[in-house]
């Protein structure tokens, strides 16, 4: 191509996308014009390519060829770069921004992303190539030639140690209580952490505008949180940070913080930095704060307090005899918990929960006549999000049910508890260091959960929490306890453990294009409907169009086979 002086088409993909059925002959659409296609996987030095410089984390060789074969493409004249992405994928969706991104910061070149689905009508698909190749070959024809650049560093804003002084970092919410917890932990390494509101309709169109539409709907929530709040004029633009969480795996949220970063940039706030509570930082988007050891010991602790205080609001809300007294008994509550938190740390935190207790035991409530309980289960931010779920605890509420709700503890326990099992059971060769903090970081939820439970059992509407090996006993035949994509095997989990114990109806939240949360909750209903013929179970979607009103016809369905 280079002695020719034409071009060739990398055409990157995912593997099954090389099938005709799948990509409706795609590459015929090319060499029919006369243009060369080739894999990604198929370029000279695709395996040497540095990607240090890339703003997402790269977990997988999928990742890593994607954004190599770019980044090639981008760097030689003899290369145009086609990315084939599925419908709806957002795994997909944040490597198109980054790659975009790479090509846009390398060479100014425009990279074609073409969506395919299981429609046979190729017409648009070739209407794009066309135009593709023209745009092109007007380039060429008028004899421009890109020039180069090296690569800058994706994180030039930094959370330094001098921005402790005068930084206010900005916590968004998955729950309100654990987003509390958060900022308290940080407190204790002396960030000026402020835990935000939970955010409604300003959030979810802030997060339309500036996310990624195939992203998940938590993202584009907690990032819309994050904007919604530095253009409320609350806070002072030039010291101002975003704090955001982080899992490297599977998930989405591996790629919060450069999907952040991107709609700051967006947004015109390309100067705050973005703080994570990823103590590696690979990235150095915060050299001034790494979460240590003892804060996430803390963490560890306060979990399963606050589920325990969120337990009894909810045993005690639909029965309270003053209304709003259960509410405000919880509110208060958790100020004593994160009061002892944040002053004296676990040790705080354990006075701080007895006086919760207390505190909570002074609301009065009559449930000599019990109402149908209802377990919402399923991802975790939905689970928690009254802005993002449309307040469907209070609406269900409302109508005559007692909420059951899946423990925030164990939602961060699992990764820890995942990693942990698989090492042992499939015998994975980890450093020493790595397995040793898996099994320290399951056994301290252990202590965690001892210290809670000895603490609440002073309240007579306390029962003790299930524990991981206990939950994943029942639900192994279902999803494997080693499974960890998605809430794994939390939702067979819970949904088996409550009907055993006599709850019969189960709402499952889902975001719109969660592949893993689909397979792990509306894949096993027809299973679990087997093992106990007489519950119902519900699968909800949300996404940021979602109206209630659809959600309020599928629960009153629900609701009315509830009260037969």
């Amino acid at each position: 191509m280079k002695r020719k002086g034409t071009y060739a088409v990398v055409l990157a993909a995912r593997p099954y996308q090389n099938d005709a059925l799948v990509n409706h002959d795609l590459p015929q659409a090319f060499t029919r014009l006369g243009i060369p296609v080739l894999t990604a996987d198929s370029l000279p030095d695709v395996n040497e390519v540095e990607l240090r410089n890339s703003r997402i984390d790269v977990v997988n060789n999928y990742h890593a060829r994607m954004l190599s074969s770019a980044i090639l493409a981008a760097r030689h004249d003899y290369l145009e770069y086609v990315q084939l992405v599925s419908f709806g994928c957002g795994h997909d969706a944040y490597l198109s921004d980054e790659i975009v991104r790479l090509m846009r910061e390398i060479s100014g070149k425009a990279p074609l992303i073409l969506k395919v689905d299981e429609s046979d009508i190729q017409g648009p698909l070739r209407i794009r190539v066309r135009s593709f190749a023209e745009t092109i070959a007007m380039r060429r024809a008028g004899g421009y030639v890109p020039e180069i650049h090296a690569l800058a560093d994706p994180y030039p804003v930094k959370y330094t140690k001098e921005n402790r002084q005068d930084t206010v970092v900005l916590v968004p919410n998955s729950s309100h209580a654990f987003c509390r917890v958060m900022t308290a932990a940080m407190r204790t390494q002396h960030v000026r952490a402020v835990p935000l509101e939970i955010g409604r309709e300003e959030a979810i169109r802030l997060g339309k505008q500036y996310v990624h539409n195939d992203i998940c709907f938590p993202a584009q929530i907690v990032i819309g949180e994050a904007l919604a709040a530095l253009r409320s004029g609350k806070y002072d633009h030039v010291n101002v940070g975003i704090a955001m969480g982080k899992y490297v795996g599977d998930c989405r949220l591996t790629h919060y913080g450069s999907l952040l970063r991107k709609a700051l940039d967006d947004a015109g706030y390309a100067h705050v930095p973005v703080i994570t509570n990823d103590d590696v930082d690979y990235h150095d988007m915060h050299p001034g704060f790494k979460m240590n050891f003892l804060s996430a010991a803390r963490i560890a602790f306060a979990l399963p307090m606050i589920d325990v205080l969120e337990e009894l609001l909810r045993k005690i809300r639909p029965y309270e005899l003053s209304a709003g007294s259960a509410n405000a008994a919880f509110e208060e509550a958790m100020d004593a918990l994160i009061f002892g938190l944040e002053a004296q740390g676990i040790r705080g935190a354990r006075k701080g929960f007895k006086r919760a207790i207390e505190i909570m035991k002074g609301v009065p409530y009559d449930r000599s006549r019990l109402k149908p309980r209802v377990l919402i289960v399923g991802e975790y931010l939905l689970n928690f999000h009254p802005g993002a779920n449309h307040d469907i605890e209070d609406y269900l509420e409302r109508n005559g049910f007692e909420i059951i709700e899946a423990r925030m503890t164990d939602v961060i326990r699992k990764t820890y508890f995942y990693q942990d099992m698989q090492i042992k059971e499939y015998h994975i060769d980890k450093p020493f260091a790595e397995k040793a903090w898996y099994r320290t970081a399951d056994q301290l939820f252990d202590l965690a959960h001892n210290a809670a439970d000895a603490i609440a059992s002073a309240h007579p509407l306390y029962e003790r929490a299930t524990r991981m090996n206990e939950l994943v006993a029942d639900s192994d035949p279902i999803i494997h306890h080693t499974f960890d994509a998605g809430e794994g095997v939390l939702i067979p989990g819970e949904i088996i453990h409550h009907a055993k114990h006599g709850c019969k109806a189960f709402v499952i939240l889902q975001p719109f294009g969660c592949l893993p949360n689909h397979v792990v909750g509306r894949g096993i209903a027809k299973r679990l409907k087997e093992m106990f013929p007489d519950v119902q179970i519900l699968p909800l979607d949300y996404d940021p169009d979602v109206s209630f009103a659809n959600i309020e016809n599928r629960l009153q369905m629900l609701i009315m086979n509830a009260g037969k």
